[in-house]
């Protein structure tokens, strides 16, 4: 990704600072170079040396899938979709290629979250159940 930083602005996060809420418009996508950050929905930390916002990318609506908040003081650069259609359309195939990709693997590890999170519940309510069962068996309500 070091070809694409030239293209980029420099943005700095204090702790505490939301960069984008669920569902708001989305018009760039960050690569995180200090700091942390949190997607809230899913209580997934994002370390430097990573892309976000780039779902958005290829949303139909262009809307934010998540919440990203800085958990640790931190420096990121940022470019537009459009500077990055014009990059992709004009020059580096590798790029477009390295977006599909992250994007996939971004897909399947939240799919994965997912069925995860419901093996859990599934897991709790069978818990739940069988002690109100036993509960019912010996009387107790």
């Amino acid at each position: 990704m070091e070809w694409i930083k030239p293209f980029m602005t420099e943005r700095k996060y204090r702790r505490g600072d939301t960069l984008f809420k669920i569902h708001d418009t989305a018009n760039e996508m960050f690569l995180t170079v200090t700091g942390k950050f949190l997607v809230k929905e899913i209580n997934v930390e994002i370390p430097p040396g990573r892309l976000m916002g780039e779902l958005g990318f290829l949303t139909p609506n262009n809307r934010r899938t998540g919440t990203v908040e800085c958990i640790e003081d931190g420096q990121v650069l940022t470019i537009t979709y459009e500077r990055l259609l014009e990059i992709y359309f004009q020059s580096n195939q590798q790029f477009g290629y390295y977006i599909l990709l992250l994007t996939s693997q971004r897909l399947l590890e939240n799919n994965q979250r997912l069925q995860e999170n419901i093996s859990r519940l599934e897991a709790t309510l069978a818990q739940e159940k069988a002690a109100r069962e036993t509960a019912a068996a010996h009387g107790i309500a």
